[in-house]
């Protein structure tokens, strides 16, 4: 019983102090929000960017001390991945989210489990899911821009015929087709509109996306910028040889479909049933942990057992490393 009331106390208190937090986050930055906002669309006005941040750190004390601990190239690279994701959160919010979640992790799996190895377990799992979480978005929303990038590259082909300017193009395929390839496509328009030009906004659009197909097209665009030539011939042949791509890329997964399932298995199988059964039955494993021990450079002696774990771990990622570089082909 009071194992239960400790824990509905813990989790009462963190409730609160996110609700306190998001308040102030509501209430408290209304000054950053419009520079905030110029910062995401245009990389041309670093220092006021710079300043903005300063101001941004003053007005909240959490992200300035996140800044100071983790460093301001950690925190912009955080932040570059939650936009490749599109996910509506600051880098502070989502290292916060990222601690609560290991939190009430480790409280379940103490308290709710009974076990200390549980409530690791489940902590290091709250951890890292949010990690996963935006990398499977980041995946999802490349995967789908460029399924659609063909088909708006027709698109603009067709609007340079008619007569259409590059620019223009761009606006009609933004207002012609779905999310993603809308939305970003809004947001280099915006940042030409602010100033930028359309190298600086085409550039930023490929490093939130990270596509070779993208790069492909961008690359296209700034050489006939430079050189000279018929755009409208050299789109229509990016597209159609990014449909080729699209087309063996498609082939090559159906025929690896069985092998990238079977290493799944063979990969994830063991440790699943280590963390299971290290949950179900934490004596399980306690002969592993014992004698015989062995001594290692300075003294230290580690249980036998242990360097055998260690050792089916490292050929678990070898064998995982061997799968993954033959049904891996580039295209």
């Amino acid at each position: 019983m009071l194992n239960i009331q400790i824990l509905i106390l813990i989790l009462t208190v963190g409730v609160i102090v996110l609700v306190v937090y998001g308040l102030y986050l509501m209430f408290g930055r209304r000054k950053a929000i419009l520079a905030q906002r110029l910062e995401a669309y245009t990389g041309i006005e670093e220092e006021a960017a710079i300043t903005t941040n300063v101001e941004l750190q003053q007005l909240n004390p959490v992200p300035r001390v996140m800044h100071v601990l983790l460093g301001r190239s950690y925190m912009q690279r955080l932040e570059d991945e939650l936009a490749r994701a599109d996910i509506p959160m600051r880098t502070s919010e989502y290292i916060l989210l990222r601690l609560v979640l290991a939190a009430v992790g480790f409280v379940v799996g103490l308290y709710g489990l009974g076990y200390v190895h549980s409530g690791m377990i489940l902590a290091v799992a709250g951890f890292v899911s949010p990690a996963i979480f935006v990398r499977v978005h980041q995946n999802r929303r490349r995967t789908k821009f460029v399924t659609q990038l063909a088909d708006a590259l027709m698109l603009l082909t067709n609007s340079l015929r008619s007569g259409y300017g590059f620019l223009k193009g761009l606006e009609l395929i933004a207002k012609e087709m779905n999310d993603p390839i809308s939305k970003e496509l809004n947001r280099v328009l915006r940042e030409v509109n602010l100033g930028a030009t359309v190298d600086q906004a085409l550039m930023s659009l490929g490093k939130r996306i990270h596509s070779q197909d993208l790069d492909i097209v961008i690359s296209a665009y700034l050489i006939q910028k430079d050189v000279g030539g018929n755009l409208t011939e050299i789109m229509e042949k990016v597209a159609e040889t990014i449909r080729e791509r699209l087309r063996i890329q498609g082939d090559i997964r159906v025929l690896t479909a069985q092998g990238r399932l079977s290493g799944m298995i063979v990969g994830l199988l063991p440790v699943a049933l280590f963390f299971f059964f290290l949950m179900r039955a934490p004596d399980y494993f306690k002969p592993m942990l014992g004698p015989p021990e062995i001594s290692l450079l300075g003294g230290l002696t580690v249980p036998m057992g242990v360097l055998l774990l260690l050792g089916a771990f490292a050929w678990q990622l070898l064998g995982g490393y061997f799968i993954y570089r033959i049904i891996n082909i580039k295209v």
